[in-house]
């Protein structure tokens, strides 16, 4: 038995679970309890019966901060990268100093 109201386009009880949404993809669709109608097809929030049910703009807004946090991450990461090979590619490689063979004489 299923634990979801009845479709509220044509009042099947023949829902299937979403797990991936373009609205909420991987990260919030398993949590919103999104429904797929078998019969009729049409998307229902599982709990109100609420048609086509949008992702909070919560939701949408931690998303957009987790993808900048990365993006910021990894930019920082190229850059001390970069730098880095600046300093080494700018400072002198330091040879130790020998003492040059003085030539024998006769």
């Amino acid at each position: 038995m299923n634990s979801h109201v009845p479709c509220s386009a044509c009042g099947s009880h023949d829902g299937k679970k979403l797990m991936y949404t373009s609205q909420g993809g991987i990260l919030w669709t398993p949590f919103l309890n999104f429904i797929k109608c078998r019969s009729c097809g049409v998307r229902f929030h599982g709990k109100t019966g609420q048609l086509d049910p949008q992702v909070p703009k919560v939701m949408r807004i931690v998303t957009v901060l987790i993808i900048m946090s990365a993006v910021g991450l990894l930019f920082g990461f190229v850059m001390s990268l970069s730098s880095l090979r600046q300093k080494e590619a700018s400072s002198p490689v330091a040879v130790p100093a020998s003492p040059l063979p003085t030539p024998a004489r006769k």
